[in-house]
């Protein structure tokens, strides 16, 4: 296994990887984001009523209806 494969195992054992559906897509489609993967990742987040998105693309996140952070600011507010 190559090295950048064991660190997305090592990652995947952190974190539960949310499904993507057709409803999903057509939100993400219909949306008004600019960049599709992020509308998909919001989308996600909502359909699965998550409260945070954390991304370093803040800024397109402006009109979220939950709370969106970069992954610096999450985590100092953990310690």
């Amino acid at each position: 296994m190559g090295d950048s494969r064991k660190v997305l195992a090592r990652f995947k054992a952190l974190v539960v990887v949310l499904a993507v559906n057709d409803k999903i897509i057509d939100l993400a489609i219909q949306s008004d984001f600019e960049d599709f993967e992020d509308a998909v990742q919001y989308y996600t987040a909502l359909e699965n009523n998550l409260k945070i998105i954390l991304t370093r693309n803040l800024k397109d996140h402006k009109k979220a209806l939950i709370q969106v952070m970069n992954p610096e600011t999450f985590l100092s507010g953990i310690n």
